[in-house]
């Protein structure tokens, strides 16, 4: 009996789609609208810009990208703050800045701590989940930030298509086996009745 219910133990396990760890990708769109305080623009101006993050699946660096375009200068400083949206937060890692695209690497060794938010690297992973982080790009004009965006989670759309209902993902050879301990385990019982 032991023997069989090890087996059962074993099959469920099996029949359970291992979960895999895995980066997990941000974005935003990066515009005049959403600074604040608003930048102070010239007529005609069309600043905008576009940025996606990556936390690497085991969480100890965001790879990052921003580009722009149309901006009052070059950009004099780039930042990821702590701050909803609406909100001028404190910045918790700083950028690296260029020319349109530039990109780098975060890790634990460029976080800075912000005061009533988040206080180690983890945490800082933590607000950007939940939404509580954004983008900008800082201007000799607009010293505040010129463009800005919240980062958002992209959905996961291939798992979420990939990922079978709970019915479905039920392996035909589990139900075997179930049903065919049900008919070993009946036909010990009857066994030690006749005896």
């Amino acid at each position: 009996m032991r023997r069989l219910a090890a087996l059962l133990a074993i099959a469920a396990l099996l029949s359970v789609p291992a979960m895999a760890l895995a980066a997990e990708e941000f974005t935003a769109s990066l515009t005049t609208e959403a600074e604040v305080p608003a930048p102070t623009l010239p007529d005609g101006y069309t600043g905008s810009g576009s940025a996606s993050a990556t936390i690497s699946d085991d969480e100890t660096q965001i790879e990052y990208e921003v580009s722009y375009e149309n901006l009052t200068g070059p950009p004099v400083a780039s930042h990821i703050h702590w701050g909803a949206v609406g909100v001028a937060g404190p910045v918790i890692l700083p950028l690296a800045h260029g020319d349109s695209p530039f990109s780098g690497t975060l890790t634990e060794a460029d976080f800075v701590a912000a005061e009533g938010g988040p206080q180690t690297f983890a945490e800082a992973l933590d607000a950007m989940r939940d939404g509580d982080t954004y983008i900008n790009i800082h201007t000799e004009a607009n010293g505040p930030g010129e463009i800005r965006g919240q980062l958002r989670v992209v959905p996961d759309t291939a798992t979420a298509e990939a990922a079978p209902s709970p019915a479905a993902g039920m392996p035909i050879m589990l139900l075997a086996l179930v049903g065919l301990a049900a008919f070993l385990f009946a036909l010990r019982r009857f066994s030690f009745r006749r005896a």
